[in-house]
């Protein structure tokens, strides 16, 4: 059993966690939830040494794994213990190929390579991801990589597992996948602490429920997760969210990956077509026509929606098709589309949140307005790369509000965001929006979908 007691944790002197008692066994999975800031992270960072070691602030406290102190071990000793899985896969990868990242961690134990195959073989069969094996890291979406991730920490074969926002980049299929080696890890006696928002998933395979607020823990036994959520009234939804009940209030329209239907719109994507080098087959090869207003793009996991989202703001420049914009042909740019891409730390360039939203306007009232939109305003001074995951993604949403741009394109938005800050940016959505702009969001949170409403495209084979 992994025991937190009288557990205290301090950021330049700001306390994020006060006084926290956890317990954690064996074969049991453990949720913690709460408001996007709260220190979820910050917990399991604690656990596995990323604080201090990487991440400094001020610790107190214990955390008891067989008869020894977490705390007083080193981040090396603590990695034959736990194992993560961090809010952005990509952090965590070493290698290109995707069997080769599976045996770093074991490499790097001096196992033998035989056992090291064995090893390899065994969980991806056990947790039914052989199709995974042998891929190029660099072409798999970003559920495919998050898929990854979790194989690779399974292999490790540790006694501890800990999750940051597992699901946030998984569609539906995928999270089937993922709560499939969840259970397996239980089977194996596995310690399994999630931080996550998204919570319908876990709902019938979760042991414990903790709710982190105000600097505390308050656990909830499963039959009063009622009371938890009229404790907190910012969590998600408990209850799955089906495509059937989305097309019931949205406009709803399936996109063939491979049509050449001609398209209408305030926004053409003529003959858009993209291959990898490596790949014989096109990603897609359609034309598609986008109205002003909100558009969502869903689709399964490697279908294309991210790959197609950097086609139009010219990250891939081999790709080959026409842009039209109000009927003038225009090149694909950031002069006039602003987007928040899937990872946010690839676009955080300063040393202060202010010098951050400066780069996108030079009116102080407007970036005054985007960040106490957005809940920054406290935040002027800090270093962007401080902020936890579900801030980072809410300081790009308001510099993408404060750029005078007509496109603003979102991938997987709500990734680290409570309900509440879920809400503030639907909010905020909707009234650009009504300023004629196009706004384009690829995701897989039917939630979001439900609360903002909008048109629905889908991408399909």
């Amino acid at each position: 059993m992994l025991k937190i007691n009288q557990f205290s944790l301090t950021y330049d002197n700001i306390p994020i966690l006060q006084d926290v008692n956890l317990s954690f066994k064996p074969g049991e999975i453990t949720v913690l939830t709460g408001t996007s800031g709260c220190g979820k992270s910050s917990l399991l960072k604690a656990i596995n040494g990323v604080i201090p070691y990487f991440q400094p602030a001020e610790l107190s406290g214990q955390m008891i794994y067989q008869h020894q102190n977490l705390l007083d071990l080193d981040m090396a000793e603590r990695s034959s213990l736990v194992a993560s899985v961090f809010q952005n896969p990509k952090t965590q990868f070493y290698a290109v190929n995707s069997t080769d990242e599976m045996a770093f961690a074991l490499e790097n134990r001096n196992l033998p390579a035989k056992n090291i195959f064995e090893r390899i073989n065994y969980y991806t069969n056990l947790l039914q991801m052989q199709d995974l094996l042998n891929r190029d890291i660099f072409t798999l979406s970003g559920g495919e990589k998050q898929l990854l991730a979790i194989t690779s920490v399974a292999c490790m074969d540790n006694d501890i597992y800990l999750f940051d926002e597992p699901s946030s980049s998984l569609d539906r299929e995928a999270i089937s996948r993922f709560k499939h080696v969840l259970k397996k890890l239980k089977e194996l006696g596995k310690i399994i602490i999630i931080a996550e928002h998204r919570l319908y998933y876990l709902k019938d395979i979760m042991d414990q429920f903790v709710l982190i607020s105000d600097k505390q823990a308050q656990v909830y036994p499963l039959n009063q997760l009622t009371q938890a959520f009229i404790d907190e009234k910012q969590l998600r939804a408990l209850e799955e969210i089906s495509k059937t009940e989305l097309i019931k209030i949205c406009s709803y329209q399936k996109q063939s990956k491979y049509s050449s239907n001609q398209s209408n719109g305030k926004l053409i994507c003529q003959r858009y077509s993209y291959q990898h080098d490596d790949q014989p087959k096109k990603i897609f090869d359609f034309n598609l026509g986008i109205d002003q207003g909100i558009n969502f793009i869903i689709g399964k996991n490697g279908i294309g929606k991210t790959t197609f989202l950097r086609c139009l703001s010219g990250l891939n420049k081999k790709f080959k098709g026409k842009t039209y914009y109000d009927k003038k042909l225009v090149k694909p740019s950031y002069k006039w589309l602003s987007e928040v891409v899937q990872d946010v730390n690839y676009q955080l360039f300063t040393e202060s949140v202010w010098s951050e939203i400066s780069l996108v306007s030079d009116d102080d009232v407007i970036k005054k307005d985007a960040l106490t939109q957005f809940g920054l305003i406290s935040k002027l001074n800090r270093h962007p790369q401080s902020l936890s995951g579900g801030e980072k993604q809410r300081l790009l949403l308001a510099m993408a509000k404060a750029s005078n741009k007509p496109i603003i394109v979102l991938d997987e938005p709500t990734s680290g965001l409570c309900r509440q800050q879920m809400d503030k940016m639907i909010e905020d959505l909707q009234q650009m929006s009504q300023t004629g702009k196009i706004i384009i969001v690829v995701t897989h949170d039917y939630e979001l979908i439900k609360h903002c409403k909008g048109r629905i495209i889908e991408f399909v084979e």
